[in-house]
């Protein structure tokens, strides 16, 4: 009623009324979140590192069989780092294994080196497998570079196919690299 003494019309008073209560309510939620962002840091989510090195999204970190794959990815590429054949077969079926025997695989791999290798994210596929977006880099003598990058450096942005097993092992179905990856000079 005293509003309208002075007045100020009833429909301005109401929207000052609510115009006043949302900023109040504003500032109590947005203050909320500043404090709880000051407490948790408000820095960002580092990737997760595996004991070889390869790099993990969070978004990848957090796919229920992540483990499984990181286990899977870190034997494969200490594998082609530290030319083990029999580690590297452990870790692709037996087609590739085939079409690769130890002898070409040391010829092909004895010079490559893989790192900044990343997982930036893994989608589930049918029957319990898994595709997973990753890049790394690759060095190797011009002779060893792929046929469709002759590179000492080759950039791989790739789309590994992982079968999973029931009993909690997974390979890498590598034999579909030629229409699921690109490589670049570095």
């Amino acid at each position: 009623m005293g509003w309208l003494k002075w007045g100020i019309p009833l429909g301005l008073v109401v929207l000052l009324a609510a115009a006043f209560g949302g900023a109040v309510l504003a500032q109590r939620e947005y203050g909320a979140a500043a404090a709880s962002a000051e407490r948790s840091g408000d820095e960002p989510v580092e990737d997760r590192i595996s004991r070889s090195g390869v790099a993990y999204s969070p978004d990848a970190a957090a796919y229920p069989d992540q483990r499984i794959i990181e286990g899977l990815l870190d034997n494969y590429f200490d594998s082609i780092n530290h030319k083990n054949y029999e580690l590297w077969r452990s870790t692709v079926p037996p087609s590739k294994w085939k079409e690769l025997p130890k002898g070409q695989w040391h010829e092909a791999y004895d010079s490559t080196r893989d790192y900044d290798i990343r997982v930036d994210r893994i989608d589930p596929a049918k029957d319990r497998s898994a595709l997973v977006m990753m890049s790394f880099k690759s060095e190797q003598d011009l002779e060893d570079a792929p046929p469709e990058v002759k590179s000492r450096c080759v950039q791989w942005n790739v789309v590994y196919p992982v079968v999973l097993s029931g009993n909690g092992s997974a390979q890498l179905d590598i034999s579909k690299l030629p229409n699921s990856s690109i490589a670049a000079p570095c």
